[in-house]
């Protein structure tokens, strides 16, 4: 299994020491809308859970995604 750094990476084409929550879109050239959906399938692939279409719409950072990644990883 990937850490969720290692699929930003994989994904946004970032360096490790570059990540961090605080990212958005406008922060990441590689995040457009088809990379994003990929980036969630990815996400939801190696952790092994779905994402609500809530969540994936109203995460504006990456620190979102990795909240619920968090949270989901625990239950």
């Amino acid at each position: 299994m990937k850490t969720f750094n290692e699929v930003v990476q994989s994904v946004f084409k970032i360096p490790d020491a570059e990540i961090k929550d605080t990212l958005t879109s406008e922060d990441i050239p590689e995040w457009d809308s088809m990379n994003y959906i990929f980036f969630v399938g990815e996400l939801e692939k190696n952790f092994g859970f779905s994402f609500d279409m809530d969540e994936v719409i109203n995460a504006k950072y990456l620190g979102d995604l990795r909240k619920i990644v968090e949270a989901r990883k625990t239950t």
